[in-house]
């Protein structure tokens, strides 16, 4: 029976245990075989191109991602510490020239033990300074929120501002007045953590840059599916 070559045969047979070795194979024939056809793929190519083009992939990863915003802990959320211990360094150095100055050797004793404590105030505030102040850094992109702590560990979260779902300011009355506060953003996913935007400078205004950016990255995402 002859075998039209341009079309696959199927049959069915049943496996034996007798082996007669592989089948003889046209070498011809099978580069023939495998040769693209270009009339047959020509199609096919155009439209490719052409749909990659008309639907170009824009803002693929990181491409297209714009920093907007980075900051520190604000130095002005120290102030009350320093003015506090600022005015306790005037009494010592009073009670110093009363001791020493003038002769009052029983204020001696005080002016020593107060002065230790004061310098202990002092390093442990220089100490939570440098923590803060650069073991804290934030930075916001029109896609992504970037928290980093730590100091000699570094840690570095990101949440993608798409699974936002609510941002908001926690203030004390004297962060009020200082225009300082923490800007608390709480992700849509609930195996993600709530990020703390901490000890930042106007944080209305950080508020604001990260929910506009938020609701502009869903919107974006809701016109390309929308296209699709």
């Amino acid at each position: 029976m002859a075998v039209n070559k341009s079309a696959p045969v199927f049959t069915t047979s049943r496996v034996t245990t007798s082996y007669t070795g592989p089948p003889a194979v046209d070498d011809t024939a099978r580069s023939d075989a495998l040769r693209p056809d270009p009339s047959r793929n020509a199609g096919a190519g155009t439209a490719a191109v052409e749909e990659s083009t008309s639907h170009p992939v824009e803002g693929a990863g990181i491409e297209g991602e714009e920093l907007v915003w980075e900051a520190k802990y604000a130095m002005k959320n120290f102030l009350g510490r320093i003015l506090v211990r600022s005015v306790l360094t005037v009494a010592w150095i009073a009670l110093a020239i009363a001791a020493w100055g003038y002769g009052n050797g029983y204020l001696a004793p005080l002016a020593l033990i107060s002065g230790a404590v004061l310098a202990l105030f002092w390093a442990a505030l220089i100490y939570r300074i440098l923590l803060a102040r650069w073991g804290h850094h934030y930075s916001l992109t029109t896609r992504r929120l970037f928290v980093s702590t730590g100091l000699l560990r570094r840690r570095r979260d990101m949440l993608e501002l798409l699974r936002v779902k609510d941002v908001f300011i926690r203030q004390t009355l004297f962060e009020r007045w200082l225009s300082l506060g923490t800007v608390i953003v709480v992700p849509a996913d609930h195996d993600l953590p709530t990020f703390y935007v901490a000890g930042v400078q106007n944080p209305q205004e950080v508020l604001d840059l990260i929910w506009h950016h938020a609701r502009a990255e869903r919107d974006l995402r809701s016109v390309k599916v929308d296209q699709v």
